[in-house]
C-alpha cells in the first residue's frame, strides 16, 4: 500500500536563514509573498470582462523575521543589521527530516523597520525582536522530496 496524502505534506519542518552569508536563527518567517501590479481598464467594445494590464512595480513587497533575543555573541553581530542597511541576498531554506525540500531567494533587500517587543518588568516573557525588509520579489526553488 502506498503512503497516505498527509505524509506528503511538509509538517514538523524547520527552516534557516541566512542574510549575506550570515546565518540567523529566526523563530517566525512572515510574508513569504511577492505581488505585481496592474491596471484595469475597460475596453468599450468588449463588455464581457475587464483588459488587466501589468504595470511597473513601484511599491516593494516586506518580508518580516521574528527571533527571540539572546545573550550571546551571535545577537552582537546581529545589531549590525540595522535600519538603511542593504542585503543584497537572503536565503530561506525549508527542511523536513533535515533535508532541504524548498528555498526562496531574495536579492536587492533593504532593512526598513525593527521592532522588540514591550519590556515590562511584571512579565516574565522572552525579549523578541522583529525585522522588515523591503524588497523586489521571491523567488521559490521547490526541491522536491529533498537534498
Amino acid at each position: 500500500m502506498g503512503q497516505s496524502l498527509s505524509s506528503e505534506f511538509i509538517p514538523g519542518y524547520s527552516f534557516t536563514v541566512n542574510l549575506d552569508g550570515f546565518s540567523c536563527s529566526f523563530g517566525k518567517v512572515q510574508n513569504i509573498s511577492s505581488s505585481i501590479e496592474v491596471e484595469t481598464i475597460v475596453d468599450g467594445g468588449n463588455n464581457s470582462a475587464p483588459v488587466i494590464l501589468r504595470k511597473p512595480k513601484r511599491n516593494p513587497d516586506f518580508l518580516v523575521l521574528e527571533r527571540a533575543l539572546h545573550s550571546t555573541l551571535t545577537d552582537i553581530a546581529f545589531a549590525f543589521f540595522d535600519v538603511g542597511t542593504q542585503i543584497s541576498s537572503i536565503t530561506i531554506s525549508v527542511k523536513k527530516d533535515g533535508k532541504t525540500v524548498r528555498m526562496f531567494f531574495v536579492t536587492n533587500g533593504v532593512i526598513v523597520e525593527r521592532e522588540f517587543s514591550p519590556l515590562d518588568a511584571m512579565d516574565s516573557a522572552v525579549l523578541v525582536q522583529s525585522m522588515k525588509i523591503a524588497h523586489n520579489g521571491i523567488t521559490e526553488l521547490p526541491l522536491g522530496p529533498g537534498i
